[in-house]
């Protein structure tokens, strides 16, 4: 016997079965290559998409109308006002009850009430709270399905009219209240998005550390005049973001001189001059697809000037069959802000390619497809980790503050802006001519780490507050299980639920 059905009921009570209560009515599919059982069709025609992301307890129609020949044509029925029309398949349960006349396609098991004694809305709610009975008897292999037999035997617990009257009061009274709740709740959230994306805008356009920066310039300021007042021998000023970019680029160079000597030394021919030095590429400037807005002090720069920029190996295991085994990451092990390392595979990397694909720590990870612009900063948590070329591999010149770029990127993504430097129609890619000319507002060395060290303490709090809110709205719906748990037992009171 289902154990359902041994549940002890309240004085009066009785269980009965869907069949018992109701005629349970299945649905059909005119053939859709035949335009006249739609076209200019009034007869409203249901199927389960329709009831997607649906969260009325009414329906009138569903995306399509039948012709009457259609419905004829059909295992479809017209079931009148007031059916309870429950999903069997693809998914099983979803609820409805209809508003009007209305036909369903054959992914529901309907029912129609055969008497007045029995509340199509007490049906409706012994439904939403049963989904999981539905599906425990339900069967198929591709899919779960419901048949007609096992819908008809579906247990319900049968209270007397007027009581089924009040219960069907109290869930929605108590309903509204938690429903009430849970928008409350879901705005609080966007409310935190829309706040995240205007740190991570405060944070790259410099009105993060606006007053940060208003002290330190009237600091080197006084600082300036102490020392030639003779008051403060030995006051320098902190390095600003053009001395910056000067070590920088100049690092840049030096690296491409060290690598082209070794590539000589390497082939044995040693150059007679400095000729060769000629043949260095300055850095692209950067692609000004958006307004980036940045203070004074800062210098706009691209990508391409301040950090080497690489994609990792292609994976062919037809080819990949030698060398070294060793662990690479993925597109999908990037995420924002964090690398998750808990499925990393593993591939053959040969010795000249050792150290072409190797991470170090502060190396940005950013995706090319999938989700482009996504990135995260490697902090070496795997020893030996290599890269899969769905990724680019930043590598800064200098030792910068790596996360400043991924909250670049970050809020990029956010506001749709970083979408002007993908290519492809179907399937987004962003290539690395695109990634190494994207604007990057470089602030003071001293002010990035300020700004890191400032978004990062804001986001978690972000961060502990939407997960704080998500524990709320799993509660919020376990608690309207547990009351329609409670109603069908007869013990359900809205005074004590609302305490």
């Amino acid at each position: 016997m289902n154990e359902t059905v041994t549940k002890k009921l309240p004085e009066g009570w009785q269980w009965a079965t869907m069949e018992g209560i109701a005629d349970v009515i299945g649905g059909g599919t005119p053939k859709s290559k035949e335009s006249r059982y739609y076209e200019g069709g009034e007869i409203p025609w249901l199927t389960p998409a329709d009831l997607s992301g649906y969260k009325n307890k009414y329906v009138t129609r569903g995306r399509r109308n039948i012709t009457e020949e259609g419905l004829n044509s059909s295992s479809a029925k017209l079931m009148p006002a007031g059916s309870v029309l429950f999903t069997s398949r693809a998914p099983i349960g979803y609820v409805v009850i209809a508003s009007n006349e209305i036909s369903t396609n054959q992914g529901f098991k309907s029912f129609v009430m055969k008497n007045e004694n029995i509340l199509p809305d007490y049906v409706y709610w012994w439904l939403k709270g049963n989904k999981q009975l539905a599906e425990s008897v339900a069967s198929g292999t591709t899919f779960l399905e419901l048949s007609g037999a096992k819908a008809k035997k579906l247990p319900i617990p049968v209270a007397p009219l007027e009581q089924q009257k009040r219960i069907v009061a109290q869930i929605e009274e108590l309903f509204s209240h938690i429903d009430a709740g849970i928008e409350a709740l879901k705005k609080a959230k966007r409310l935190l998005k829309q706040y995240r994306q205007s740190v991570l805008k405060a944070a790259v356009t410099g009105g993060l550390t606006k007053e940060w920066r208003e002290a330190r310039i009237k600091d080197d300021a006084q600082g300036s005049a102490n020392v030639a007042g003779g008051t403060t021998p030995g006051a320098t000023k902190l390095e600003t973001a053009p001395q910056l970019l000067e070590r920088i680029l100049k690092e840049r160079r030096q690296k491409w001189e060290e690598q082209q000597f070794e590539q000589f030394k390497t082939k044995g021919k040693m150059p007679k001059d400095d000729k060769w030095k000629e043949n260095y590429k300055e850095p692209k400037a950067p692609a000004l697809k958006v307004d980036v807005n940045y203070p004074e002090e800062w210098e706009l720069v691209s990508i391409d000037q301040v950090a080497e920029v690489l994609l990792g190996k292609m994976l062919d295991k037809s080819k990949h069959t030698t060398g070294e085994k060793l662990p690479y990451l993925r597109n999908i092990n990037v995420r924002w802000g964090s690398v998750a390392t808990n499925d990393v595979s593993e591939m053959f990397f040969k010795e000249g390619e050792l150290e072409r694909y190797n991470l170090i720590s502060g190396d940005v990870l950013v995706c090319e497809g999938g989700e482009p612009g996504r990135a995260a900063v490697w902090h070496d948590e795997i020893p030996n980790m290599k890269y899969q070329k769905a990724l680019h591999r930043v590598r800064f010149y200098l030792p910068l503050v790596p996360e400043y770029l991924s909250l670049l990127l970050e809020y990029f993504a956010s506001t749709g802006l970083l979408t002007r430097y993908f290519t492809g129609s179907t399937i987004k890619h962003f290539t690395k001519e695109s990634f190494i000319s994207l604007p990057f507002p470089l602030p003071a060395l001293a002010e990035m780490k300020k700004i890191v060290e400032l978004v990062e303490e804001k986001i978690t709090n972000i961060v502990r507050l939407e997960a704080e809110i998500d524990v709320q709205l799993l509660k919020s719906e376990k608690n309207k299980q547990s009351i329609l748990a409670s109603a069908f037992s007869g013990k359900l009171s809205v005074e004590e639920a609302l305490q």
